[in-house]
This record gives C-alpha cells, structure tokens and sequence, in this order.
C-alpha cells in the first residue's frame, strides 16, 4: 500500500514536534537544575572562604593571646605589676580591649585591676581542660567577643587568660553583599542561636534560627534536622526552607577554632529569576535548529544517494589504489558482526591469516578477530560516532595468527543506500609502535607532572643560548615575569627585586653556569609585591649538548623566608638576657670582640649596683628583678643601638661606648649613668637605697683585646668600692703599679 505523500509529511512533522517538545521539556528541567547547582556552589564556596578568613583572624588572635599566656607561664607568679603591666601593654596595641586571668577558682583579675569569678562560665571550663575558646560576651553593654588559652606552668594548666575583643572582624565578614545583595548572612551556634547578622537581616526579632524556620512554617522541621546533622559532622552544606508559598535556600560553612558557624540565606526567587529569561531565549534558537537540521537532512539525502553512485564507480580504482599504502582497505557490513565484504592484500599480511583461513576460522566476522577485551568497547564506539555522523575513527588491539597483538587505527565511512544494509568502508593502519611510545611518552609526562605537584619548589628553564627563561610549573612569579622572560639575568637585575647586596651573587650564579659549571646553588633575596624583601634558595643544574656546551639549565627555587626568619629570632633570643632584654654574658662579650678593631676609640664600663642585696632581703626577690629590668630600660636609653649594653651577672652590667670623638664624653656617660642608678625605697619606716659603682677603660691605650680591657675596667671598679662606692673610676697607670691589678687570676678574668 503505498502512503499519501502529503499525509506522510504531515506524519512526519507531527514526530518532529513531539520530540522537540520534549526535548525542549528536559532541556527547561535541566537548566533549572543546572542553575541551582551552580548557585549552590558559588555561595558555598563564597561562604567556604569568608569562613576561613573569620577563622584566620581568630587563630591571630589565640596567637597573640597565647604569647602572653606564655610570657605569664614563665614566671614563678602570676600575678603582680609586671603581669598587670604586661597584659595592659597587650590591650594597648589593640589586639584586645581588656585582658585578665583568672585561677583555677575561677577568679579573675583585669589588667585594669577588676575582679570578679568566671567559674561558671563554659569557656573557662573548656580553657581549664587545656583547649582554646571564644564565645559571644557583653562588654559594658556593647556585643564582644571573649577568647580564652589555657596558662600552663610546669605542663600543667595553673589558670586561665582572657581577651576581650570588639566585633570588628565579624561585622566586616557579615557585611559583604550575599548573591547580589538578595540575600542575607547570619553567624550561629550549633544550638542554633543567632550570634550576629548582616545589616539585612534573616529574622531582625528572632534570636534562634531553629524557631524562626519552625514560625515560617512546620514544614521546616526536616529542614532543621538536615541542619543539625551538618552541624553535628562540622561540614559544609546547603538547605532549602519554606517561607509561606515560596522557597528560600540556606548555606552553612564552619568556622574553624569555634563552635560557631556562618550561614547565607538566598530568596529561591533571587536564585530562579533569570530562568524564565533564559528560558525563552533559548526557545528561538531551538526552533531554528530544529528547522535547520530539517532542511538539512532533506539536503544530505539527496545528496547521499548521489555520492552512492559515485562510490560503485570508484571501486575498480580503489582496488587498484590500496595495494601500494600502508595497512590495508577494508569493506564490511554496518552489522552485529561487521562482516567483511573486501580486503585489500595488506589485511592478511596484517592479520597473518590468509583469505581461506579468515572465511573458515572467523566466517569473515571481523568483530570475532578483535581482541575479545575491546569487542564491546569497539562497537559501542562505532555506534555512537556513527549517531552524531558518517565517519568512524576507533583504536582497538587485533588478534594475529602468531598469537601477538596490534593495535589497528580505524577510519571509515559510512555508506548507506535506500533500501540497502549500511556499509562501511575503513582504512587500517598498524600504530603498534606508536603506541608504544605515545604511552612511554605519558608515563614520563605523568611522572614528571607528579614530581612537580608534589613538590613545594617552584621550577623553571633558563634556555642559555637565547637568554629567557621559561616557567614550569604555574604561579611561578618570583621573577616578576609571566611564562616567559627575555634579556635574562640583565632583565631581572635591572628591575630592581633583588636585594643590592645579593645582585653578584644572582650575576655570578648565572655566568658560571652560562661558562660551563655544572650547577650552582645559593641563596638571595628578592622584593615581593608589597615591597617586602623575601629569602630564597636557588639550585640550578646545566644540560649539555653532544658538544658539551651549555644550552639550557633547569632551576629550583624554595622560599626560605620562614625558616631564615626563625632562624633569626632563635639567634636573639639566645644573645638576649630575659628579665631586661639586654644582651646576655656571652653575647656581650662577642660582640665587644667584634668591636674591637682598628683604632677607633672606646670605652669599656663595668657597672656594679651597690647595696643591692638590700633589695633583694628585705623587699623581695620579685621587687629586685623589677628594680634590675628598670636599670637596664635606663642604660639603653642612655646608649645608642650602636653601643653594646649587656648584663653579664646578677647586678652586674657592662657597656662598650664606640666612636669616642672626645675623651670627656666618657666621664659625662659615667656620671649619667651614676645619676640613673642612684635610687631609694620604701618599706615601711626603713629605707633602702642602692647606687652604682664604675670601673672605666679606654680601647686602645689600656687595651687591645677583651681580656686586657676587662681586666683594666675590673681594677677600676674595684678600686672606685675600695674607696666608698657610688662613683667611677677611670684606668690609669697607678692602679696597675698599686698592684690591684695583679691580684688573684680569677678575680679578674672576664666571664665566659
């Protein structure tokens, strides 16, 4: 029966928009969630990172907290003025609003002398058991923040230091604009009180977001458990609430070091208000499409049966053409066993097989002499290219008679003609060895690639023979280039980032290697994009051509900043005496050896405090240290930060004056230092005082070496005792003739 022709038109156009319909259909639904996907990862990862900058500027915090929890830790009390005046100080600076330590009873002194007892507090019990905490605290009525480190002593927890801070860091985070400025941002317990909101805010009446979902509407209850099961495992995650007849969306990020987190609210009309839009827009271009495939097809038929009869025409030739390329022609049926039709000669000096053996072993199936494993990968490959097309381009392992396997590049097209089975005509190239060393040739990359990511140096190429230097690994910007710089070294030594003092050392790197060195290694410092000079370690090894001369070079750059910067502050702090901060007995003494060179004149004082075992007996031994931290904040002031100031025993300092213009500057320091010394206390109807006695010898004419000028300045002072105390007295000839000086050697020997 033969079908109307316009009635099959009309049939055909029917299908057409049924299946766009519903194509359009799944294409609205997928957008839709498309949509949603996307705005749930931007404002999850949007809230990911306020949450870690609120928990960056928290750690800073407990940081500086726990240094002075740390200085309070070393000292045998805990309490007192320097305690006080310690924690003060840390208020001062502006990390703190006010500080305060409380004991294992829970009471608690200010650093401006308040008290009260913060037992019951739930932070000072999580502090006591050795952990960190920071809670929401009302500050003379103004909302704060309280942070609190546990104070150890011996490895024990013997108190608990607070520090109250203002909300500043909060605020700024909670005021950045949520999806556009439509939403809302809030910080909560895990309880789900509301700590904090943005200046638009979620609920302004309700302090508990629990309650204020649960008003909205009961619905919310699965909600709120979705929201606890988050809280419970410390994730990240969004939820959607119900808001009368509408949706809204709520994503939560945990703020590490606290029990807190940060949470986004976004309207759901906020998130789907563009869709309609989108969705319209896109409805034209569909329409087109689908009008323009229409006409195509009807095109590519025509043209298809025209090419058909090309194709039988063309075969003889193509008989004749595929015994003189590589691989080999074959003709097959687009069937469930690709069935072959033809093969060139090249397919059994492929295969091995002959052409009998093929039709008696296989049944001319070739599908059944690919290798088995690759079979249904092979087809399903076939079947998809040839859904989007006519052309075939698979890769697949063939079997062979001597039992060996080859990897086949097929390409092909497909022939089909009305009322005839689907053909294909392939071309088959053997890339056995192609293969082979395309997969080396990954392996090495592969393996390079994770050497380079997992390595914490930076990478690059320094071609020698051009003079640039290429990038290997990303974010490699040390140089102040992109992926490439020219004219190098001169380019990077012009731009003025490296250091003055390291530039040889920089030029010298890169001419040895340049002349021919193996390698060359050292380190620099090089200015970052603040201005800030940071340290560096550079390792470069040579390549060498057939002539062995130099052509490329492969670098390693390490930032070293952190550990040259502990490495310095060990180095002071070992040279530092720990109760006046001045420099300690052997570092004093290093550093006056270093000075004494040349002959530049100085002066070498030893100061004794006299009367200061009063002190100690009668007022304390906690009183002495201040009293000796105040004597030695006096001769710094006294000094220049040129001079070397040390305290080399219990009240005993010494001072090495440099670049003396003029002797008389030498008695009028003596006599400020006299001055500064003399003091008097109180206790009660007695009084104490102390004053400062001072031997004084002059480098180089009472000495060249350490040793001659301590043993020249301890006579003096030994001499300025003898005759009362409480004055210097400056090395001279009749001393050494007195015979004070040759007194008992270990009188005066200089300390070590």
């Amino acid at each position: 029966m033969k079908t109307n022709p316009k009635l099959k038109t009309v049939l055909i156009l029917a299908i057409s928009c049924s299946v766009l319909t519903t194509s359009f259909t799944v294409f609205a639904f997928q957008l839709k969630k498309d949509i949603r996907n996307f705005v749930d990862q931007e404002i999850e990862e949007s809230e990911q990172q306020n949450s870690k900058a609120l928990s960056d500027q928290f750690s800073e915090k407990f940081a500086v907290l726990g240094s002075l929890a740390s200085f309070i830790g070393s000292r045998e009390v805990q309490s007192g003025p320097i305690v006080t005046e310690a924690m003060r100080s840390f208020a001062k600076n502006g990390a703190f609003v006010q500080t305060a330590i409380a004991d294992l009873n829970g009471d608690s002194t200010s650093d401006s002398g308040e008290k009260s007892n913060v037992a019951e507090y739930d932070f000072f019990k999580k502090s006591l058991t050795g952990q960190k905490a920071v809670c929401g605290f009302a500050f003379y009525g103004k909302k704060s923040l309280l942070f609190s480190v546990p104070v150890y002593q011996k490895e024990a927890v013997t108190g608990v230091l607070m520090g109250i801070s203002d909300t500043g860091p909060l605020t700024d985070a909670l005021s950045t604009a949520v999806y556009g400025g439509s939403g809302s941002r809030l910080l909560l317990g895990r309880d789900g009180s509301v700590i904090l909101q943005s200046d638009t805010p979620f609920d302004s009446k309700s302090e508990n977001l629990f309650s204020c979902l649960l008003n909205r509407s009961q619905g919310n209850r699965d909600s709120i458990d979705r929201i606890r099961g988050i809280m419970d495992r410390s994730e990240s995650g969004a939820v959607e609430y119900r808001t009368g007849g509408s949706y809204g969306y709520l994503y939560f990020a945990p703020v590490m070091g606290t029990d807190w987190y940060l949470a986004a609210s976004v309207p759901g009309d906020a998130v789907f208000s563009r869709f309609g839009r989108i969705l319209l827009l896109c409805a034209i271009p569909v329409a087109g499409t689908a009008l323009t495939f229409l006409l195509l097809g009807t095109y590519f038929v025509v043209l298809l049966r025209r090419k058909n009869a090309d194709v039988r025409k063309g075969i003889q030739e193509l008989k004749a053409l595929t015994a003189n390329i590589p691989g080999c022609v074959q003709h097959c049926k687009y069937d469930s066993s690709l069935t072959i039709v033809y093969c060139s000669d090249g397919f059994p000096q492929l295969t091995g097989y002959t052409t009998e053996e093929i039709g008696r072993c296989f049944h001319n199936r070739f599908l059944t002499m690919i290798y088995e494993p690759d079979r249904e990968v092979v087809q399903r490959s076939i079947d998809a290219q040839l859904q989007n097309g006519s052309v075939i381009d698979v890769q697949y392992r063939l079997l062979r008679k001597d039992g060996s396997l080859i990897w086949i590049l097929d390409k092909g097209q497909l022939m089909a003609e009305s009322g005839m089975e689907p053909e294909l005509y392939c071309l088959l190239t053997d890339i056995t060895g192609q293969r082979e060393i395309m997969q080396e040739l990954e392996i090495s990359n592969e393996r390079y690639q994770i050497v380079l990511d997992q390595s914490d140096s930076m990478i690059f190429e320094y071609d020698i023979v051009n003079g640039t230097v290429s990038n290997s690994t990303s974010g490699l910007s040390v140089f102040g280039g992109g992926s490439a710089i020219r004219n190098f070294p001169e380019s990077v030594l012009e731009s003025e980032r490296i250091h003055p003092d390291d530039l040889g050392l920089f030029r010298s790197m890169f001419t040895s290697v340049k002349n021919g060195a193996h390698s060359a290694e050292g380190e620099y410092r090089l200015k970052d994009q603040q201005g800030s000079y940071l340290w560096y370690s550079m390792k470069i090894t040579t390549i060498f051509n057939q002539n062995g001369e130099p052509v490329r070079a492969i670098g390693r750059i390490s930032d070293i900043t952190c550990q040259k910067e502990a490495t310095q502050k060990l180095v002071q702090k070992a040279q530092r005496d720990g109760l006046t901060g001045l420099l300690n007995k052997s570092a004093t003494k290093a550093y006056i050896e270093q000075a004494l060179a040349g002959n530049e004149l100085c002066a070498l004082y030893i100061i004794d405090v006299d009367h200061f075992k009063d002190i100690n007996d009668h007022l304390g031994h906690m009183f002495g240290d201040t009293v000796l931290a105040e004597i030695g904040g006096k001769l710094k002031k006294l000094f220049r930060t040129s001079d070397v100031v040390g305290r080399v025993g219990g009240d005993e300092f010494m001072v090495l004056l440099k670049s003396i213009g003029d002797l008389s500057l030498v008695a009028e320091k003596a006599d400020a230092i006299h001055r500064s010394l003399q003091q008097t206390f109180e206790n009660g109807p007695k009084q104490y005082s102390i004053s400062g006695s001072i031997g004084i010898a002059i480098y180089p004419k009472d000495g060249r070496t350490y040793a001659d000028l301590y043993k020249k300045a301890d006579a003096a002072l030994y001499e300025a005792k003898r005759c009362g105390r409480s004055r210097f007295v400056v090395f001279d000839s009749q001393l050494e003739t007195s015979g004070h000086i040759n007194g008992a050697p270990e009188q005066y020997d200089p300390p070590q």
